[in-house]
């Protein structure tokens, strides 16, 4: 998979995780059933692929650092 193809897949599921705080947030508000657990899923999945999201980063940071010393 190329760069691209993974940010935008990371996009999606930041999009899908922030639509189902929205709907569990909703569902709360109006007290209808299962509105927590929506909620819930969707904290979850947010910190989900934000922790996966930084540790991507992060190594990807790393291996410029790497590239730039090297060119010194």
């Amino acid at each position: 998979m190329t760069d691209k193809h993974v940010n935008t897949g990371i996009e999606i599921i930041y999009t899908i995780a922030a639509v189902l705080v929205l709907i569990g947030a909703f569902f709360t508000i109006q007290h209808y059933s299962n509105g927590i657990s929506i909620l819930v899923i969707g904290f979850m999945l947010g910190s989900v692929i934000s922790a996966v999201d930084t540790s991507r980063l992060k190594k990807k940071i790393k291996k410029l650092e790497e590239e730039i010393k090297q060119k010194k």
